[in-house]
């Protein structure tokens, strides 16, 4: 295989590779480990342009997810923290969470 071959080859499996983390569903059954390129990967083919930059936008749009989500958690973690203790123990303590 030609060099240039090897080399495109290379980034479309790194791609792929970015572009499933980018995808991934974020419930927690998967979790990525951290991607480093290959030091031999050389440079983007520049046929393989578009798909970085589509690569780049899944991957920009994961990182708004994981914001939102993380906004959410802390909305729910300062309602949590609202509410005052029972003092009494034998009863059922219920929040409010609509009104």
């Amino acid at each position: 295989m030609a060099r240039s071959e090897e080399t495109r080859a290379a980034w479309l499996e790194a791609l792929a590779q970015m572009e499933a983390v980018a995808g991934a569903s974020g419930d927690g059954t998967w979790a990525p480990s951290a991607w480093s390129p290959d030091p031999d990967l050389g440079p983007l083919p520049p046929e393989l342009e578009d798909r970085a930059r589509e690569v780049h936008a899944k991957q920009r749009s994961a990182i708004a997810r994981v914001l939102e989500a993380r906004r959410t958690v802390v909305k729910h973690l300062a309602a949590l923290k609202s509410v005052p203790p029972s003092k009494e123990t034998d009863r059922a303590v219920y929040l409010d969470a609509t009104g």
